[in-house]
């Protein structure tokens, strides 16, 4: 019997024995002991998450004193008193006492979150609020108008913004942005001062980037095959027509009231008239208005293409530039198009500004111009880095909320590769890859 019973022991003390073994290997033979190591040399991946060293050697950690921002005190500044400008990747601390993980590098980043996961109130505003507090001018797309309403005033008011909201669900409600703005700028100082060649090609710069953002709205021209001729012709000839409007068609005064109507709704009429059956045999309205001007005016140059073609290929050109200009053809979109910019690129890039482009879930016959808004005003960037060295002056961020929700935005990819090194940074926010693989198509999705 007393054997038995030390029998009994023995067989469970080398089970507590073994448990306790497989206890202890099981502490120290995890995967979390092998995470971090790469197998070979690297052939199943080297991907890692950061140690915490390098989290701080990576991102600056700036205390986000919101209060304080907002009265202009302790704003993020680094040793030599600059602002550090850059985007919130994460934070640490509790309520009270949080530290913001800043990446300051020209980076673009790309937010991935279901819906109701807090992108925006979680994401999206902190980096608002540190925009603001870093003087970085920005742009952000707006689904429902609480971006604009939240901190518009906020960055208006406490940090001395410019602030434009361009209202596409309410145009009666929206700043103006008027696409030739630059446009008649630099042609009213070339007019004031015929030798200053330099305002008169800025102006044909300008022309010319809305000409090619109008009518390759679709896509490059490259991918129009044998019709690439006619969307090229088109192009120089709303770049003519653009820049007789401008130089021709000067603000008038009535009642006290300076009256400017160059914008692209005259752009079009104007187009629709020169399209009529003219009174010379031989001859277009287009041919005769062209011949009134100088032999060495710029306007007949970029017309050439259709000058010189024959009368019903110069039809299709004019229909062509026709059905571009058809989308602009509204009411409610007359009200944001034919009224003076409120923030123009240039005065984007070298001041503090904030402009809220907020988008019509329910109407997406508006959506066109998202992308011609985008592609217009990237393109003016460009130009803008290109006179300061290639870099921006002062840090552009670009927050495409929900990007992944309305139709494709033309030259995107084009828009992330080019714009890192000029200073521009682009943040678009989806719910999922599909959302890409939908708008962008597989390869574009990649390249994003």
């Amino acid at each position: 019997m007393q054997s038995q019973v030390l029998l009994l022991i023995g067989v469970s003390a080398s089970m507590f024995l073994v448990i306790g073994g497989l206890s202890l290997l099981a502490h120290y033979y995890t995967l979390n002991g092998i995470k971090s190591k790469t197998v070979g040399d690297g052939q199943h991946g080297v991907a890692r998450f950061a140690t915490q060293k390098e989290i701080i050697k990576t991102y600056e950690h700036i205390p986000f004193n919101v209060s304080q921002w907002r009265k202009g005190k302790n704003l993020p500044r680094d040793e030599s008193g600059n602002l550090i400008q850059g985007l919130v990747v994460g934070c640490k601390g509790n309520k009270g006492d949080i530290v913001g993980l800043v990446d300051t590098g020209d980076v673009h980043c790309l937010m991935i979150g279901a819906a109701g996961v807090g992108k925006t109130a979680f994401f999206l505003y902190p980096n608002l609020e540190y925009a603001c507090a870093s003087g970085m001018s920005f742009i952000t797309t707006d689904t429902k108008g609480d971006l604009a309403r939240n901190y518009g005033a906020i960055a208006k008011e406490n940090y001395g913004y410019k602030v434009a909201v361009i209202d596409l669900r309410n145009p009666t409600r929206s700043d103006g942005n008027n696409l030739l703005h630059l446009v008649n700028k630099y042609m009213d100082e070339y007019r004031e001062n015929n030798n200053n060649l330099s305002a008169r090609a800025k102006a044909e710069k300008y022309a010319k980037i809305i000409s090619k953002t109008i009518i390759n709205s679709g896509g490059d021209s490259s991918a129009y095959g044998q019709n690439a001729f006619f969307y090229d012709a088109a192009e120089g000839l709303l770049t003519a027509v653009i820049l007789l409007v401008a130089e021709y068609l000067p603000p008038s005064e009535e009642d006290g009231l300076v009256i400017d109507t160059r914008h692209i709704i005259s752009v079009f009429k104007l187009v629709q008239d020169l399209m009529a059956p003219s009174k010379v045999k031989g001859k277009s309205q287009f041919q005769l208005l062209m011949d009134k001007l100088p032999p060495d005016h710029k306007a007949r140059w970029f017309a050439g293409a259709a000058l010189n073609s024959a009368e019903q290929a110069m039809a299709s050109v004019l229909s062509t530039v026709l059905s571009r200009l058809n989308a602009f053809l509204d009411s409610e979109m007359e009200q944001i198009l034919c009224f003076d910019t409120t923030i123009d690129a240039e005065t984007f890039c070298y001041k503090k500004s904030a402009i809220f482009l907020i988008l019509p879930e329910e109407d997406n016959t508006k959506y066109f111009m998202v992308s011609l808004f985008l592609q217009q005003f990237y393109r003016e960037m460009l130009t803008v880095a290109d006179e300061n060295g290639g870099k921006l002056p002062n840090r552009v961020m670009i927050y495409a909320d929900e990007i992944g929700t309305i139709p494709k935005i033309e030259s995107f990819e084009m828009m992330l590769s080019a714009g890192r090194s000029r200073r521009i940074s682009i943040v678009p926010i989806i719910q999922s890859f599909a959302q890409l693989d939908k708008n962008y198509g597989k390869e574009g999705s990649e390249i994003i």
